[in-house]
């Protein structure tokens, strides 16, 4: 067997790919190429080529557009098992956001090219890919609903009571800072710090040194409804 570009165990770790035939995770191994990155460096920038589709193996990275006046707004943050960039690189276009290393990462990076000639042979990895596309798709569709009929208050609750629930799944949960919270639902972090505040006084959560705790959930609901 020819040696691999990556340990085969990562590509097995992707939920994507979790169900594909041995011979075709192989495949997916052979063309993958190992990256390092420290915190806080920049993998690609709005407008770059698309080098390929990254796996994060180890660490966080955060998918975000930034504005000319400096205001970030984070579409995604992806942890071990996730991959990101998949859309430049089936589309032709360039990376449609920057992406930036959160903490210290391990990656592997699947080559546009050679994922492209990949995807061609196999009928099964093209069916995986458009199931994924299709899911993406409709996530940044819940994500412009959240910003444009949603208000700062509904979007924060959201989002505490989808940590939660990640939590309760035993998913990895990254606690999340006001000023990350802030860029990741589009607004400041007073914002942030005076709806917690809200919140709090309403009996739906409990605040203790920077750790948030829900304690209605139904309350909460409700105010992601609003």
């Amino acid at each position: 067997m020819a040696r691999m570009a990556v340990d085969i165990q990562v590509i097995r770790r992707v939920p994507l790919f979790a169900g594909l035939a041995p011979e075709v995770q192989v495949a997916l191994a052979g063309i993958g190429v190992p990256l390092r990155r420290p915190a806080g460096a920049t993998l690609f920038l709005e407008g770059d080529p698309a080098a390929g589709l990254y796996i994060v193996v180890e660490g966080r990275v955060k998918i975000m557009r930034t504005s000319a006046a400096g205001r970030e707004q984070v579409l995604h943050v992806f942890g071990p098992g996730q991959h990101f960039n998949h859309v430049p690189v089936f589309d032709g276009g360039p990376c449609a956001a920057d992406a930036v290393a959160q903490t210290e990462v391990t990656l592997a990076l699947l080559p546009s090219d050679a994922l492209r000639e990949l995807v061609a042979r196999s009928g099964s990895l093209a069916m995986m890919f458009l199931t994924e596309l299709s899911g993406r798709l409709r996530q940044m569709v819940n994500l412009v609903d959240n910003l444009a009929l949603h208000s700062v208050q509904g979007r924060l609750a959201g989002l505490l009571l989808a940590q939660a629930d990640a939590a309760e799944r035993g998913e990895p949960v990254h606690a999340l800072s006001q000023a990350e919270m802030a860029a990741r639902l589009g607004t400041v972090r007073e914002m942030i710090g005076r709806s917690l505040k809200t919140f709090e006084s309403l009996g739906l959560v409990e605040i203790n040194r920077g750790s948030i705790v829900v304690v209605d959930r139904e309350g909460l609901a409700q105010q992601a409804e609003m």
